[in-house]
């Protein structure tokens, strides 16, 4: 069995986009922010975050955000914020901090959906076609590149390819998943996925939960729709393949209840210069099921959803024959998936054989040697790009 680890350099292979532009790095998000249409759109949200950085570092937002600053240093800054004030138990600042931190979950996988809504990446098909059933992915990116080239190569479906059954999947409108005996490869997304979806997260005491509406553990996924689906003041945008959306991701099908003693306000404040949704806009609105790049993840918001996938993660590194690494470097704000390898080499009492592609790959191998005990001899590296000319069948057979 192989077990394929997917990183941000296999994303960045992607160049068939109807942008025109591939997937971004930590220090030019907001630069490949500006190169999408979506960028002079109204009702992508952005004002929370601008009145951070205005606040927090005091500098003009538009000028600070295209200084090449690492986004994810950013995010982890709203982040350390927030954890501090729900430890001080304050609940104002502590909903203040929430609304940029929400708004760039919303932007991340805004920009990734842009991007990735084209054709089928041709590195990831011929990715997929050398994949058996048996063979396990685990990817840290939320893109869902290879999530389409399974679905053209294998019998790969959202149904059951995650490890886990999802709540319900929109197909046109929400369904609940199908059944199936096939043995089909599995994809566990380590930091969730642009296509799945949950409610907004509530303050709870001194940390933030997912309220009573889903379970903390519930996984909405989108797949596609024919017809405008209800979102957020019915901003419906069109144009998208499968497996991606516009800014506002689908509705569930629920109504919102207040708790004993609370009410459910909504301030639905007027404004003339921007243009009015015309989808409907019942249901309760959805955020994208992602753990952003920050040092503090919070995986256990939603309940042993995360465990769950890196465990079976682990499991799949105890018994690999093969671990082959495309794109992926084990970044800083990963500290996690480096003690993912770590226990998981321990249990083992042989060497699974360990393949490297990236064009930068000699920090990663090093880290195989001196971090988890591997010889010279254990481990083949191909510093390349992970792109449709590369010979991706003859390093994955040899």
């Amino acid at each position: 069995m192989k077990l394929f680890i997917l990183g941000a350099g296999a994303s960045k292979a992607y160049e068939q986009s109807k942008t025109g532009v591939r997937m971004p790095i930590a220090c030019d998000f907001f630069d490949t922010f500006d190169k999408l249409e979506i960028s002079s759109s109204l009702w992508v949200l952005q004002g929370h975050i601008n009145i951070y950085a205005m606040e927090k570092f005091g500098v003009d937002p538009y000028t600070y955000f295209r200084s090449g600053i690492d986004i994810e240093d950013f995010h982890s800054s709203i982040e350390a914020d927030l954890q501090d004030a729900l430890a001080k138990g304050d609940e104002s600042e502590s909903m203040i901090l929430q609304m940029p931190y929400n708004e760039l979950v919303y932007l991340f996988a805004s920009v990734i959906n842009e991007i990735q809504n084209g054709p089928t990446s041709k590195p990831h098909l011929k990715l997929a076609e050398n994949i058996e059933h048996d063979d396990v992915i685990a990817t840290f990116n939320w893109d869902t590149l290879i999530e389409k080239a399974l679905e053209e190569t294998k019998s790969w479906t959202t149904d059951n390819g995650y490890g886990f059954e999802p709540k319900s999947i929109y197909r046109d409108g929400w369904t609940d998943p199908l059944s199936s005996d096939l043995k089909t490869t599995q994809l566990y997304k380590l930091h969730g996925s642009t296509n799945w979806l949950t409610v907004h997260p509530s303050l709870l005491g001194d940390s933030t939960t997912l309220n009573k509406l889903v379970a903390s553990s519930d996984v909405y996924v989108y797949e596609s729709t024919e017809q405008p689906y209800p979102c957020h003041r019915g901003r419906f945008m069109d144009g998208y393949e499968r497996l991606s959306y516009g800014y506002y991701p689908a509705n569930l099908d629920m109504v919102a209840h207040a708790p004993d003693g609370q009410a459910i306000v909504y301030v639905n404040q007027p404004k003339p210069h921007v243009q009015k949704g015309t989808a409907p806009s019942h249901g309760v609105p959805t955020i994208p099921l992602i753990i952003p790049p920050v040092k503090e993840k919070k995986y256990d918001q939603y309940g042993n959803l995360f465990d769950s996938l890196w465990e079976k993660t682990a499991q799949a590194i105890e018994i690999a024959d093969e671990i082959i690494l495309i794109g992926y470097s084990f970044p800083k704000t990963d500290i996690k998936s480096t003690k993912l390898f770590l226990d998981a080499f321990m249990k083992r009492t042989s060497k699974p054989k360990i393949k490297i592609l990236d064009p930068k790959p000699e920090l990663i191998a090093d880290k195989f040697k001196y971090e988890f005990g591997f010889l010279d001899t254990d481990i083949c590296v191909y510093k390349d790009y992970f792109s449709e000319s590369f010979d991706i069948e003859t390093m994955i057979k040899s």
